[in-house]
């Protein structure tokens, strides 16, 4: 999912801004949590509404046969532990940043 931005404009877009083209940026995540090759990644996103939520992503980061980094979001068994903390951590995040999330 990426944002559209049209009319403000930043230095390398101010031409195509100007002419009016919208420009498509690739969404940053709000926070990622990192340990010993696994990421949990926090996204904020709003609902139709206006409402923000939150979702959380966790990956595995290894390298192939030729040496090529792959992401999977398959885990080995001793990667469970430290998913475990991660998590937490991106959920601790979360209700900082949202209170009442923590109520439901």
């Amino acid at each position: 999912m990426a944002e559209t931005i049209g009319g403000a404009a930043t230095d390398a877009t101010t031409g195509l801004a100007e002419m009016g083209t919208n420009i498509t940026m690739p969404r940053l995540p709000e926070k990622k949590f990192r340990v010993r090759g696994l990421t949990a990644t926090v996204w904020k996103s709003s609902s139709p509404d206006g409402t923000a939520y939150y979702n959380v992503q966790l990956d595995r980061s290894y390298k192939d046969k030729d040496n090529n980094w792959k992401k999977t979001n398959s885990l080995k068994e001793n990667d469970i532990p430290k998913a475990m903390v991660l998590l937490q951590k991106a959920y601790e995040y979360v209700i900082e940043q949202s209170p009442s999330l923590a109520l439901n």
